[in-house]
């Protein structure tokens, strides 16, 4: 009988894996962020490595970063949220309909135009809180800000995907919100039993059933036309509740990372493709989505009480967008809103190297 020969997906794993090696070192001898680099690595891959030969792990890695994501939420940090932060998250909030006004007046439909003002609005807790502690900027006041700030756009940015990223219309919004009061209530009643099987299993079954849970509940929101990424980061809230935050994050950082990473570099492998079409259009909203959040964010830190120099600061670090802005990006692809989506990708790819050159020289240019 003939050796059944290696699949191609295993193939394009192994060159994936290569390129994202010596992205990521690339990245840590210049002290800056990997994903941009993931994103470049998979632009100059994009002529030999297709994206679709690495699924469903870039798939699963994009749910295992909303699980992260979610899994910040616990009751505890949710109580941490000052009230300066939350009249500066509601500043900062401003960009969402101001984002979602252009797209309107460019044509689009309802909901992609709101789809637009996420894009415009959501900056990326994990670029971002990376920057703080690499830096180590983390005492600094206008972090303190920022990261709060971070916090009320994950949450507003979890109620947009909540209606309007689902496939379903009303029906899927219904669904939603159904789902998720069901998980909490569920949650609310199962917690203290689920934290003790928790606590005395070992840490491979507790990776497991996590994993299997996080990418089943997605499933199931996908299933009743609601959101798969709003289903991940409902379990990563639920996690947080269980008081098991640090141990899941030690057990899923690694699996995460890579299958993020994967992620990233499927998104770079086909951004060349999906930037195509209306390039001056694409980058003139690009400028705009950079620009109308430097103001905003600047008004918040005032607002939050910080100086001059320090609010300055705070709209710098709230530069770098990532995660969420390709998840509204892929939504709005798969509505056929292709500008919506290539607004998304190159976003990313101009504001991360963008903001971590913010981040490290922001504070020697402030003080002149």
């Amino acid at each position: 009988m003939e050796a059944a020969g290696i699949h191609p997906s295993v193939e394009a794993f192994a060159l994936a894996a290569a390129l994202l090696a010596l992205a990521s070192a690339l990245a840590g001898w210049l002290r800056f962020p990997a994903l941009p680099f993931y994103l470049a690595a998979g632009l100059l891959a994009s002529p030999w490595l297709l994206p679709e030969a690495l699924e469903p792990l870039p798939t699963l890695g994009l749910l295992m970063l909303l699980f992260s994501v979610g899994l910040e939420f616990g009751p505890d940090r949710l109580g941490e949220l000052s009230k300066k932060a939350s009249r500066a998250g509601m500043v900062d909030a401003l960009a969402l309909p101001l984002g979602a006004l252009v797209g309107l007046g460019l044509g689009l439909g309802f909901r992609e135009a709101v789809l637009l003002g996420g894009v415009v609005y959501i900056s990326s807790s994990a670029v971002i809180a990376k920057l703080i502690v690499d830096l180590r900027r983390a005492a600094a006041p206008e972090s303190e800000v920022v990261l709060g700030v971070l916090v009320f756009e994950d949450l507003l940015i979890a109620l947009v995907l909540a209606f309007f990223g689902g496939h379903g219309g009303a029906e899927g919004i219904a669904a939603s919100i159904f789902l998720v009061a069901l998980y909490l209530l569920a949650a609310r009643l199962l917690a203290p039993r689920l934290a003790s099987l928790l606590e005395s299993a070992g840490d491979e079954p507790v990776l497991l059933f996590g994993t299997a849970f996080t990418v089943g509940t997605a499933l199931l929101f996908h299933a009743l036309g609601a959101s798969e990424g709003v289903g991940a980061f409902l379990s990563g809230v639920i996690a947080a509740g269980l008081g098991l935050r640090d141990r899941i994050e030690r057990l899923f950082a690694p699996v995460r990372d890579l299958a993020a990473a994967l992620f990233f570099l499927a998104v770079g492998a086909g951004a060349l493709e999906l930037l195509g079409g209306k390039p001056g259009l694409v980058i003139a909203l690009v400028a705009f989505a950079l620009l109308a959040k430097l103001p905003l964010d600047y008004l918040a830190g005032r607002v939050a009480g910080l100086s001059h120099r320090r609010s300055l600061l705070a709209a710098f670090y709230l530069v770098p967008r990532g995660e969420f802005n390709l998840v509204l990006g892929a939504l709005a692809l798969a509505g056929g809103a292709a500008l919506v989506g290539q607004v998304a990708v190159l976003l990313v790819l101009v504001s991360v190297p963008l903001g971590a050159v913010l981040f490290r020289y922001g504070p020697e240019w402030t003080r002149r």
